[in-house]
């Protein structure tokens, strides 16, 4: 029996070891190695700039290097697991949005991860809602204008999105049970290639979010002819929201949230959330980040807590009543 005692008291001074250098690397964090904030999108996209200012901001308050690494694929899944797996040492955070965190888990019978037990909750960033967006030359001024168009068009408008079961796709589902099924969705591998065929004249609207559409109205090209959201968004203040346009029940956005692996220090969990916010109260970036369309949303842990709990049922329901197949 002594060499199995010897081994699990040996055992137990690793374990005290290791749990001695969990809590020296809390007291001393952040030390010199680089924090690394993992992306499941790829760069370019309209998370990129969002993950990047954090980065440069958060890195300037804690006064170490955080470098953003994208990991795209299967909807920002791949990059989620990836983040997952990676050491609770605080060395690693994942900055992730809706898709990720609640529509995909409706979407695929296997993401590689769990919102709620793999990971441990920084803080919720900020929100942007969907839009329905036209080509300029188009014709339709309103939503009402939209659904008159579209019924016209005897059940052939189109419109595209980034693929079955996407923001884009449940926000374009939900007008389009609102006006009689009339439209016939057309998905896409990338958001550029909608917005071509768009401005090409191939599709007839898309849903995306505000940050897309803000260079496109900007040039003239694009039409936003309403905001899926309760309030206006200060980008594109003159587009009139879905509610105030009589339809209360089309509300669509996408919420972006900073997380680190399950069992980082609470310590300093809270010293990222505490440095999350305080990048989010400054008037430079909030400024930056409100321009991109975003809609600030700091606050305590517990609130991206909250807000998983209440999101992932939500959008399972969304993903449902859009016809999607779990793959």
């Amino acid at each position: 029996m002594k060499p199995f005692t010897h081994g699990i008291a040996h055992a137990l001074v690793l374990s005290g070891i290791a749990c001695m250098a969990h809590a020296q690397d809390a007291g001393t964090w952040p030390g010199k190695q680089a924090i690394t904030m993992i992306l499941p999108a790829g760069a370019g996209g309209s998370s990129d700039p969002i993950a990047r200012l954090l980065a440069e901001q958060m890195g300037k308050e804690l006064s170490q290097s955080i470098i953003v690494q994208n990991r795209p694929g299967a909807g920002g899944n791949i990059g989620m697991a990836q983040a997952s797996k990676a050491a609770p040492d605080g060395y690693t955070m994942v900055i992730s949005w809706t898709g990720p965190l609640a529509t995909n888990l409706a979407l695929y019978k296997d993401v590689g991860y769990e919102p709620r037990k793999d990971f441990s909750p920084v803080g919720m960033i900020g929100c942007t809602p969907n839009v329905l967006a036209v080509s300029a030359t188009l014709g339709p001024k309103n939503l009402a204008d939209f659904e008159k168009y579209a019924k016209d068009k005897q059940d052939k408008a189109s419109y595209g999105t980034t693929g079955t079961g996407s923001s884009w796709h449940i926000a374009g589902e939900m007008l389009s049970r609102e006006i009689d099924n009339s439209l016939v969705h057309i998905p896409y591998q990338t958001p550029g290639a909608a917005l071509t065929d768009l401005l090409g004249g191939r599709l007839d609207a898309i849903f995306p979010v505000v940050p897309m559409t803000v260079p496109h109205v900007q040039a003239g090209k694009l039409a936003v002819l309403a905001v899926f959201s309760q309030e206006r968004s200060s980008v594109l203040p003159d587009v009139p929201t879905t509610v105030e346009q009589g339809r209360a029940d089309l509300i669509s956005d996408t919420c972006f949230a900073l997380l680190t692996p399950a069992g980082t220090d609470a310590a300093i969990t809270g010293n990222l959330n505490k440095t999350l916010n305080t990048v989010l109260a400054d008037p430079a970036t909030r400024g930056k980040l409100e321009a991109l369309g975003l809609q600030m949303r700091p606050g305590a842990p517990a609130a991206l807590t909250e807000y998983l709990d209440t999101e992932i049922p939500r959008q399972a329901r969304l993903v449902a009543a859009s016809g999607a197949q779990p793959q």
